[in-house]
């Protein structure tokens, strides 16, 4: 029997308030989590108020092109193409694919408590 090769993920938690949404500017979180070549991100609102999350993944050759070097790069990413595609007023019933054409948000983004 062959030993398993272990893989460490990163687990990353940002604070930020979103703009043009329904219902004002109330704080949700993003989270990253996986390596910076596969990383996946979770948006959710930080009061729970609404159970709908956005969950991207984003594909090997997207992380490659864009050439992330940071966690909060590909949350900004994630950030803008929801806000982009109005994701926050209609989020989707499964998982969205980060597009490599995604407006990076430039919003205060805040490492979670």
């Amino acid at each position: 029997m062959q030993p398993l090769d272990t893989v460490n993920l990163d687990s990353v938690e940002f604070t930020f308030f979103p703009t043009g949404i329904e219902g004002g500017g109330a704080a949700h979180r993003a989270m990253f989590i996986g390596t910076l070549a596969l990383p996946v991100v979770v948006i959710f609102r930080a009061d729970g108020k609404r159970s709908a999350r956005i969950a991207f993944d984003v594909p090997g050759y997207v992380a490659q092109a864009r050439h992330y070097t940071n966690h909060a790069d590909v949350v900004r990413d994630a950030i803008g193409q929801a806000t982009r595609d109005n994701l926050f007023n209609a989020p989707p019933d499964g998982t969205v694919l980060l597009e490599g054409d995604a407006p990076r948000w430039a919003g205060h983004l805040q490492l979670a408590c």
